[in-house]
């Protein structure tokens, strides 16, 4: 169901739409980049120069605080270490964490409430979907959040593009109604200089209106999800026309990065793509640098490579937040696969840097009119019925929607389903839902939250 925010701002004139969004980027400006956020933007800047031993030795003090934390503040884990034996004395460097056992999300899902302080107030509670579909209310402190966006301006900054430059968003925001195919298709966040382009409309029909607007604006930066901006990149070269921009980099996340989309879209934008990982409960954030290797920044958290037996170099990601005393998560699995580092000196398990990160593979959704929609695992947020869902799209205008609910005597909200998937992909395209007992998986133990069953050509047909 729409809220009244909601409700009065797609009634509302794009000239008062673009108040609105200003309005609220200066109220996530005060919330991201004031007070300690200038002392870890420091900070930040100069744990780039760390060596492997100013690293290590970082991370286990902080590591041994946050252990006595825990002992002495977090159920869950009070419980854990009376039951292992461990306290904080246990825990001197940052291979000790091998001590503990590996946390899923499972667990973290059905005992949340054991994993924060009692009374305690976090700084801010986000609930996500994850990629399989399952919710998770993820309790954050001040520290761990500033320091994300100190993390990623960071990234933005080391290549090339400068705190407060013009920056063009392609992402899952939902800025006009879906039926709504009329002009502009981006509004302006005035707090960041940062045009929000719509995912959701980008088609053969409308280019045009987001090729002008984009040359209009010049941004220094394209940043987004890696699959609208190689499907903006696709619409340049069939349209046969350039871009009269040329930004100093292009910033993909979200999505797993794809080989032919760096190629396509460095192609057209004329400039190198840099993508960055994170993770919804902030526990870990890595940045490719100019070889295209993840490093991963020491401050925020602690990452392993869970590898099995017959592979040493590709496994599961684990990662200790280092941070976080709201919520804190030690050897998370977060649920990607990647791929070790050559040559990686790291001890054990403990790694410093991702040569590639698998694992957020979505097949895309095509709206019966041409557009492309990734990320559609928006539609599940706030639904804590489901334990894990998958889109099949099985005709041009047509999707189902596999459930598999928490259990037999659960009531899962189709309307609400409904309403946020044709919020996102319009009335065209029809939805069903169905149940099931479980979802099959892939080679690497997951399954893509999306999966299309014709291609992309039949949409275009269909029409």
């Amino acid at each position: 169901m729409a809220s009244k925010t909601e409700t009065l701002y797609f009634s509302s004139p794009v000239w008062l739409q673009n108040l609105m969004v200003s309005a609220m980027g200066y109220k996530l400006y005060r919330k991201r980049y004031t007070g300690i956020y200038h002392e870890l933007r420091e900070l930040v800047r100069a744990s780039r120069a760390w060596s492997a031993q100013q690293r290590e030795a970082y991370q286990a003090e902080q590591l041994h605080d946050l252990i006595r934390y825990c002992r002495l503040s977090i159920p869950y884990y009070q419980k854990l270490f009376a039951e292992y034996g461990l306290s904080e004395q246990s825990f001197t460097q940052v291979s000790d964490l091998a001590k503990l056992p590996i946390l899923d999300k499972q667990t973290l899902r059905t005992r949340g409430h054991e994993f924060c302080a009692p009374n305690a107030k976090p700084f801010m509670i986000q609930h996500t979907s994850g990629s399989t579909g399952t919710p998770l209310a993820l309790y954050v402190n001040e520290r761990t959040y500033k320091l994300a966006m100190a993390l990623l301006v960071d990234h933005e900054e080391y290549h090339g593009v400068p705190f407060g430059a013009r920056r063009a968003t392609f992402a899952g925001r939902m800025i006009q109604k879906p039926e709504n195919l009329s002009p502009p298709f981006a509004r302006f966040n005035r707090a960041e200089n940062q045009r929000l382009y719509s995912s959701y409309h980008l088609n053969d029909q409308t280019f045009e209106h987001y090729r002008r607007d984009l040359d209009h604006f010049q941004p220094l930066e394209l940043i987004g999800y890696p699959s609208a901006i190689s499907d903006l990149a696709s619409h340049y070269e069939n349209s046969g026309t350039q871009p009269v921009f040329r930004p100093k980099a292009v910033i993909t996340n979200s999505e797993t990065l794809l080989d032919w989309q760096r190629s396509r879209i460095e192609s057209v934008f004329e400039c190198p793509v840099f993508d960055y990982y994170g993770t919804a409960e902030y526990v870990l954030f890595a940045g490719q640098d100019d070889r295209g290797i993840y490093q991963i920044n020491p401050i925020l958290g602690i990452t392993e490579l869970a590898v099995p037996a017959h592979n040493e170099n590709e496994g599961s990601i684990v990662a200790t937040t280092l941070t976080n005393t709201s919520m804190p998560l030690l050897r998370y699995e977060v649920g990607d696969h990647g791929v070790r580092t050559p040559n990686d000196q790291s001890c054990n398990s403990i790694i410093s840097g991702l040569e590639s990160i698998t694992g957020r593979l979505d097949d895309y959704v095509i709206t019966p009119d041409g557009r492309q929609l990734g990320r559609m695992d928006h539609i599940f947020k706030g639904l804590e019925a489901i334990r894990e869902a998958q889109i099949i799209q099985d005709a041009p205008d047509h999707c189902t929607l596999r459930i598999v609910p928490q259990s037999d005597s659960t009531s899962v909200s189709e309307k609400l389903i409904e309403a946020n998937f044709h919020a996102r992909a319009g009335a065209q395209l029809r939805l069903s839902i169905a149940y099931v007992q479980n979802i099959p998986r892939g080679r690497n133990g997951k399954f893509k939250g999306v999966v299309r069953e014709f291609s992309g050509e039949q949409s275009r047909v269909a029409q």
